[in-house]
């Protein structure tokens, strides 16, 4: 894309920037300047993370070659494979012990366990997925495997941004200091949520392969890397990996939940104690959404099933897509429509579920919903835009709509509007420097001049765009004078 004249201009009462090629354009520069926007986000993080920052893993099986072999006592031997491989490894090492019965016990129950595995496979095929690339295929954010950063997200009350990185790291970034503390431990294994407790402006959820882990970060403390005694460990062994968290409102329960586990779990942290939401039996699940009224629960799972829950009573609404699962969806800041993106369409649908939505345990299809923008790749001045979706976010005041794309470069910024009819009107188009595409977004919660969206790019750039809500009226008044 080479100029802003491709796309509207903003509703009335909004300014924004279209970003091409690393540079800022004013989509309405008669009444802002690109100054204007900068000094909105001034005193945001500057984060490039690159290879240099990160904490490289251990040596492993490089390492051991450094160090003469010695004599392990066979159950001492089978400990630390077990705590280092699980649960195979061990089987396989015991098939290796000179003792006939050991080493054919445990042939048979390798076999056993092989037999059960493919029984496994025949319910749930995603099971034949290692985790990293479950995960890969799975996640919102694009080539999980491969890039920098990993996840980010913005703190619900102040301008605290955690982001999670491939070393799996959490750093967490203020505005008004240069004090970055580090969440890392053995246990924190390839991370894929974030999420900040409401209520609280200390605790952070971190989501990884195998669980769950609630950091406690003092920060008022000199310490940049807290204990991990500072922190709960949730663990679950079916439950994994982990690969959506949301908070109640309140805070005090927290939903999972994991790709190969067919149970959402509710947690209650303190009490490290779980419940089991009833009729979520699904192959597995992907992705949670609270409504912003808070009596809402999207949960979506890795098939052709979404469900919508009815916080109050704990019921839900099975409803289904032809083909594929839903890849991203984000609830309006009404609460009364869910937007949602398939991973086999390049469509962008629209679903109304009112307030008095009486909630029934028939499965239904989105034929209900309402297509609301089609994606198709097109191409802008030499720049591809468009194709299946990615990831979606909302702002928090509703008046936005971000998205990107699995197979184009481009971020899309859409204005929502909710009446009388819910429409999508295309608003900025969002390009990285060369060779950039981007790996997640999110919007910031407390921005009061507007929205600002927060993205990382595969360099390990991290980008705000603001959207900055004026009066033009006044600016009207101010040119007439």
């Amino acid at each position: 894309m080479r100029n802003c004249e491709d796309f509207p201009a903003p509703p009335e009462g909004e300014v924004s920037l279209c970003e091409i090629n690393g540079r800022m354009q004013c989509t309405n520069p008669d009444f802002a300047t690109v100054s204007t926007f900068t000094t909105a986000v001034d005193k945001h993080p500057k984060v490039h993370i690159t290879r240099d920052l990160l904490h490289h893993p251990n040596l492993g099986d490089e390492g051991r070659a450094l160090f003469l072999p010695t004599d392990v006592p066979f159950l001492k031997q089978l400990t630390q494979v077990y705590a280092e491989q699980g649960l195979k490894e061990v089987l396989q090492t015991a098939t290796l012990h000179q003792h006939v019965l050991i080493s054919q016990s445990a042939h048979l129950l390798l076999r056993l366990w092989r037999y059960l595995r493919k029984a496994r496979l025949i319910l749930n095929p995603s099971l034949e997925y290692h985790t990293c690339e479950l995960i890969d295929e799975l996640s919102q954010t694009r080539n999980w495997a491969n890039n920098t950063i990993k996840c980010i997200a913005w703190h619900l009350h102040n301008s605290r941004l955690a982001i999670a990185t491939c070393d799996d790291s959490v750093r967490i970034y203020c505005n008004d200091s240069n004090f970055v503390p580090l969440l890392r431990c053995k246990q924190q294994r390839n991370v894929t949520c974030l999420a900040w407790r409401p209520m609280s402006l200390t605790e952070i959820a971190v989501g990884h392969e195998t669980g769950v882990i609630i950091w406690h970060v003092d920060f008022n403390s000199l310490v940049t890397r807290p204990s991990v005694s500072n922190s709960i460990m949730l663990h679950r062994v079916e439950h994994r990996p982990v690969m959506s968290l949301a908070w109640s409102p309140q805070g005090n329960l927290l939903v999972s939940a994991a790709a190969l586990d067919s149970n959402i779990l509710v947690w209650d942290v303190e009490l490290n104690k779980t419940s089991i939401l009833k009729g979520s039996r699904d192959s597995g699940n992907v992705l949670l959404k609270w409504s912003p009224a808070k009596d809402k629960l999207l949960s979506v799972s890795n098939g052709i099933v979404f469900r919508i829950w009815d916080c109050q009573h704990w019921e839900n609404e099975r409803w289904t897509v032809p083909s594929g699962r839903v890849q991203a969806a984000c609830w309006t800041s009404c609460g009364t429509s869910l937007l949602f993106a398939t991973n086999t369409e390049p469509v962008i649908y629209g679903l109304n579920i009112k307030n008095d939505h009486v909630f029934t345990s028939n499965a239904t299809s989105i034929d209900h919903a309402v297509p609301l923008f089609d994606l198709s790749k097109i191409d802008l001045g030499g720049i591809s835009v468009g194709g299946v979706v990615q990831a979606m976010e909302a702002d928090p005041k509703g008046n936005h709509l971000a998205v990107f794309f699995k197979d184009t470069n481009c971020v899309a910024v859409f204005s929502v509007i909710k009446s009388p009819l819910l429409q999508l009107i295309p608003s900025s188009l969002i390009t990285g420097l060369a060779a950039e595409v981007p790996s997640t977004m999110v919007f910031q919660h407390n921005f009061k001049p507007g929205a600002c969206l927060s993205i990382a790019w595969s360099s390990g750039r991290l980008q705000h765009f603001p959207i900055i809500y004026t009066d033009l009226t006044n600016n009207f008044n101010a040119i007439a004078n």
